[in-house]
């Protein structure tokens, strides 16, 4: 049965109705109670995260940030630790990039509208009123496995002399943005403990030894890391293998360019012929370059391709694409004289110059390949090919 004294009489231990002086400092308390949590809900209303729609990262919109968020601290597999919090560029069977965790989102799926491009040009304008120089390499370091202990590389010094030498080699050349293929982790430590923190990379060994094969690398002081991701190709027998892609930002300038670094399997004696594997590696690259331009930015794609005119006229035939050490762009595929296996490729608004492909000097001793550098200029406000 209640105890409620307003519908019964009071009983022996009531303390009986309260009085007037009594029933003004409930009424007062119970106001105050009130208006404090009106404050509360009013408070919280406000710092409620308001619903922006799609991320700034999201290729549906793509509006650059207008601040370039800052690389993580260093950690002891990354020498920055920087890996973006990633959603899927290709379809989820094509793309599975990892998460090893730092802030901004990588682009996810979908088309650019008039709406978003229109406000991601805007945003440029304020950013990027300057053309966006800079000076791009490619490397293929012979992995250090090839020169150590049961390698097919006899004669050679192990790979931590020879990433020394490969380290100097790019230093000299005033590269502020290379893509490495076969960069294994003894070669990756190597390159830290010679580049210092005036160098970053994506993804180093922050998802482990298959990932870091394939790395990219910049100056801080020229770049800064706004996301990463990788996506998977196939490699020999058809296994996939993680390639990285960047969307750095110019500081000087503040133009975002993504950066994609490849090296597709090879036809050997042990391997057999994996010319379906590369096709099916370059269709599936190519859809990322698409996607890319899609969202309206250039792009820059370097690597290993293992193949020359076929490369080439898949890489531009679509006349979005351009070498950087010429040839034709759309149409009729037409390789330019001096082409190997080691390629620099960039959307055909980014125009390059000063190519150079080069054994001399010290590359001849740190590795089999050649090392491929260009001077690269963007226009204000570039986007996609």
């Amino acid at each position: 049965m209640s105890n409620d004294a307003g519908s019964h009489g009071p009983g022996p231990h009531d303390p009986g109705p309260p009085g007037p002086g009594e029933r003004n400092g409930a009424a007062i308390a119970t106001i105050a109670v009130v208006g404090l949590l009106g404050l509360v809900v009013s408070v919280l209303a406000i710092f409620r995260p308001a619903d922006t729609g799609p991320s700034a990262g999201d290729l549906t919109y793509a509006t650059p940030r207008t601040t370039a968020t800052q690389p993580a601290p260093p950690s002891s597999t990354s020498s920055s630790g920087a890996v973006a919090d990633q959603q899927d560029v290709l379809p989820a069977t094509e793309l599975r990039p990892r998460r090893p965790g730092i802030a901004p989102k990588a682009p996810g799926a979908g088309r650019v509208g008039p709406v978003g491009r229109q406000l991601r040009l805007r945003t440029q304008l304020v950013l990027q009123q300057e053309p966006t120089s800079f000076r791009v390499a490619s490397l293929n370091v012979l992995g250090a496995s090839h020169t150590g202990k049961g390698g097919n590389k006899t004669g050679w010094a192990d790979g931590n002399t020879r990433m020394g030498w490969a380290t100097s080699v790019l230093q000299s050349s005033g590269a502020d943005v290379v893509g490495f293929q076969e960069f294994e982790e003894p070669q990756f430590h190597t390159f830290l403990s010679r580049a210092g923190s005036a160098w970053d990379v994506y993804p180093g060994m922050s998802e482990g030894r298959p990932a870091v094969r394939n790395s990219i690398a910049w100056r801080r002081d020229t770049w800064q890391l706004v996301e990463g991701a990788t996506t998977p190709i196939p490699y020999f027998h058809g296994n996939r293998v993680p390639m990285p892609y960047v969307r750095l930002r110019n500081i000087a300038s503040g133009q975002d360019v993504y950066f994609l670094n490849i090296h597709n399997p090879a036809t050997t004696r042990r391997w057999g012929d994996n010319e379906r594997w590369r096709d099916l590696a370059t269709e599936i690259e190519m859809g990322l370059v698409s996607r890319i331009h899609e969202a309206g930015f250039p792009v820059v794609f370097t690597g290993d391709f293992n193949e020359r005119d076929e490369a080439f006229c898949k890489v531009t035939g679509s006349g979005a694409m351009r070498a950087a050490n010429g040839g034709s762009v759309g149409g009729s595929c037409a390789p330019p004289a001096n082409r190997g296996i080691d390629w620099i490729f960039g959307s055909s608004v980014i125009q390059f110059a000063n190519y150079r492909s080069t054994r001399a000097g010290m590359v001849q001793q740190a590795t089999d390949h050649p090392f491929v550098v260009a001077d690269a200029v963007i226009p204000p406000l570039a986007t996609g090919g």
